[in-house]
């Protein structure tokens, strides 16, 4: 199992977890699991609460996913390798190409199923054990968002012919899906803004993650998602040679990268401040909705440390990017 191949499959992840069929429904998903409603899930008395469940939904989905890699990987053990696995690879590349296009245009109506199953199982006051088989539910059933996107993970699962390749290939694919699900049970107040852009621009998201499953499936069917490892490895060697031969320029890079990043940050610092300008009495009483950026606050000062690190030399952003690419660790 290369490291390209990891990447991918946590990208998969994340990819599933934006998709229109689960960010704009997390409020249902997480009143589902918890039994609370809606408005109690941004209650902070309620964090452990919905902590608990989110990591036991998570662990019954990655159960039952990293079963289905196991499942499809030894069937492939079974069938052999050499020309059969070639020809499975191209035979896997023209499915993952038909549910690349079904992510976009929605027309193979058996991937529609998961909704029901996880009602089966959603209802108050049942516990870590009620989360845990809804998690089991939401990976048994389909949904024309997740099911393309986790159908071509299993099938570069099988295509590795490999048990424990496809154990890590599948509980990397749980961890793209599992840490933002967890995150947003634990900030929940915070993703209004995100569960807005998400439902204004659904059929943009599809689109893009369908176009990522077709560009996969054509490298699967030329057989070139191993040179992927070649040509990171080749980018990286060429990153690490430059900074070695031009230290300065690649450090200048570097800081302006971070300072990019730290301007970013003060932008919505400072477009909040203009808001709380703009909103009558704002001077007086700072209720909850007019209090500073803190997270904002944050992520501004710490790209201006790195920044100034990277300027004086102690840290270099392309010999960390460069060394990441050739797997020689950071």
């Amino acid at each position: 199992m290369n490291q390209p191949d990891l990447i991918a499959a946590f990208g998969a992840g994340l990819v599933s977890f934006i998709s229109p069929c689960v960010l704009p429904l997390l409020p249902a998903y997480l009143s589902l699991l918890s039994g609370l409603t809606v408005k109690e899930l941004s209650d902070q008395q309620q964090k452990a609460k919905l902590l608990g469940a989110s990591l036991t939904f998570s662990a019954g989905f990655t159960l039952a996913f990293t079963v289905l890699g196991v499942i499809f990987s030894g069937g492939m053990s079974f069938i052999g390798g050499g020309g059969t696995s070639q020809l499975f690879g191209k035979i896997a590349g023209i499915i993952v190409i038909v549910l690349g296009l079904n992510v976009m245009f929605d027309f193979i109506q058996i991937l529609n199923n998961d909704a029901r199953l996880i009602r089966k199982f959603a209802g108050k006051g049942r516990g870590q054990v009620n989360a845990f088989l809804m998690g089991l539910a939401f990976a048994a059933g389909w949904s024309p968002c997740i099911g393309p996107i986790l159908a071509s993970i299993l099938l570069m699962a099988a295509r590795n012919a490999n048990v424990g390749a496809a154990v890590l290939l599948l509980v990397t694919y749980s961890a793209g899906f599992a840490i933002p699900f967890v995150a947003s049970a634990l900030f929940f107040e915070r993703l209004s803004p995100v569960l807005g852009f998400l439902k204004k621009h659904g059929n943009a998201v599809r689109t893009v993650s369908g176009i990522l499953l077709i560009t996969f499936g054509i490298a699967m069917i030329l057989g070139s998602v191993s040179r992927i490892s070649a040509i990171a490895a080749q980018t990286g060697g060429a990153l690490l040679g430059f900074e070695a031969s031009s230290p300065l320029p690649s450090h200048i890079i570097g800081t302006a990268f971070w300072l990019l990043f730290a301007w970013l940050s003060s932008r919505r610092i400072l477009r909040r401040r203009k808001a709380l300008k703009a909103v009558p009495g704002a001077g007086g009483a700072t209720p909850r909705a007019q209090k500073s950026p803190v997270i904002a606050y944050i992520f501004s000062a710490t790209f201006i440390v790195l920044a100034v690190l990277e300027l004086a030399g102690i840290i270099s952003l392309l010999h960390l990017i460069g060394g990441w690419l050739t797997f020689g660790g950071l």
